[in-house]
């Protein structure tokens, strides 16, 4: 719902879809009613991709800004597969989860007017590496 929220920052119409689409299908795990549940992970997967794709089209943007969001969709890609295929419970996700949000602090409080445009995709991810920390207390 924050991503959603946080979507008024976004400058151009495509960073604005590719919000909404990343935040709406982070929403999609939480649907009992309508069965589409289960494809949650492969849609999440796909707008990650597309996010992380329109954010290396940004001039404003440094290439480690840049290398941050493509290897977030990157591990979220990655991960999902491994979730496909069933060996999921093999990688500590947690530790992907902590990087996130030891990287996502960083870029914060270093180059906040940089990121402020993403920042609802970066808190939608933001939201995902906080579930993957929740394995480590469960």
């Amino acid at each position: 719902m924050a991503g959603l929220i946080l979507v008024r920052f976004a400058r151009k119409p495509l960073t604005k879809m590719v919000t909404v689409m990343l935040a709406l299908s982070s929403i999609i795990y939480l649907d009992p009613i309508m069965g589409i549940g289960p494809f949650g992970t492969y849609v999440f997967a796909f707008c990650s991709v597309l996010a992380s794709v329109e954010s290396a089209n940004s001039l404003n943007l440094k290439n480690y800004h840049k290398a941050f969001l493509i290897g977030t969709a990157v591990v979220i890609v990655l991960i999902t597969v491994s979730e496909v295929l069933g060996f999921d419970e093999m990688i500590p996700k947690y530790i992907f989860g902590m990087l996130y949000l030891l990287g996502f602090g960083v870029l914060f409080l270093k180059s906040f007017k940089k990121i402020k445009s993403r920042l609802g995709i970066l808190v939608v991810w933001s939201a995902e590496a906080i579930k993957w920390c929740a394995e480590l207390l469960a």
